[in-house]
């Protein structure tokens, strides 16, 4: 059997939209919200689902109006994986052991929530090394979309 961490589709589709705008000349240009959308097929009303909050966390910005637009506000080496997942799915924690208004009875002798506690923080650490850049590289080096350590 094998086990999938589930992430969200706005997670999923967020970073897709990340990456098309950064690919459409370097981040610098702009790119209609239709593009994106029919590029990624995302239906156009999901896709401003998805753009609001990255544009709350400064992400991207739009240009409202019929020549409306979507480009990045930060550089794509600013941006890390972590800052997508968190966004979409709050913070990356595997078990709240710990957390919460109800925290685990066991906690104070719970051996294993020091093994989350340290896969969470592994996933996290790791998550904040990817950079958009870098999937963004990837992406031209293999003409694909797709980020390999």
């Amino acid at each position: 059997m094998r086990f999938f961490m589930k992430l969200s589709t706005k997670s999923r589709y967020g970073l897709r939209i990340l990456l098309e705008i950064a690919l459409d000349r370097d981040g610098n240009g702009a790119s209609s919200g239709k593009t994106i959308a029919q590029k990624q097929d995302i239906s156009e009303a999901y896709l401003e689902q998805i753009m609001i909050p990255l544009k709350e966390a400064g992400l991207i910005r739009t240009i409202r109006g019929c020549r409306g637009s979507s480009g990045s506000r930060r550089p794509a080496s600013e941006i890390t994986m972590l800052d997508v997942m968190e966004l979409f799915e709050g913070p990356l924690d595997l078990v709240k052991c710990g957390e919460g208004d109800k925290p685990c009875s066991r906690l104070a002798e719970c051996t294993t929530s020091k093994v989350w506690k340290h896969l969470s923080e592994t996933l996290r650490r790791e998550a904040k090394k990817i950079t958009l850049a870098q999937i963004v590289k990837n992406s031209r080096e293999n003409n694909r979309p797709e980020y390999i350590i």
